[in-house]
């Protein structure tokens, strides 16, 4: 507990380095979500606010221009969505090619692969034996 205590006090000091803006929004939240973290998440949370940190700033002409929305069930529309049908495609084939990549990768190990010495011959046809046990 003591550990945890410990980290909870530097992401409150990390927090104290967003935009005051967006520091009151979300600051509170952010503590009550590190909190219920487990301590092997902690290097993810460190790593992604120090990221956010720097965008906010970067990118602060943005958070003061948003409104923030009152009430209790009030929410801000974000526009049009960029996702198009191109996109999407684009997203799917290099998604298909990863797995198949990773795929390759975790099963060449299994399969006996000719020698190059062997392949004197181009036009012979090789053949894939079953994976070893």
């Amino acid at each position: 507990m003591k550990i945890r205590g410990s980290l909870l006090s530097a992401y409150g000091l990390l927090l104290r380095l967003y935009p005051p803006d967006f520091r009151e929004r979300f600051a509170d939240e952010m503590l009550e979500l590190a909190a219920e973290a487990d301590p092997a998440e902690w290097p993810l949370i460190f790593g992604d606010t120090m990221t956010a940190i720097l965008r906010s700033w970067l990118d602060a002409t943005v958070a003061r221009l948003t409104p923030v929305p009152t009430g209790p069930d009030a929410y801000l529309a974000l526009g049009e969505s960029r996702l198009t049908p191109a996109r999407l495609l684009q997203g799917f084939a290099l998604t298909v090619v990863l797995i198949l990549g990773v795929y390759y990768v975790t099963t060449l190990r299994y399969w006996e692969l000719p020698d190059s010495s062997d392949a004197s011959d181009c036009s012979a046809v090789s053949t894939v034996h079953a994976p070893r046990r």
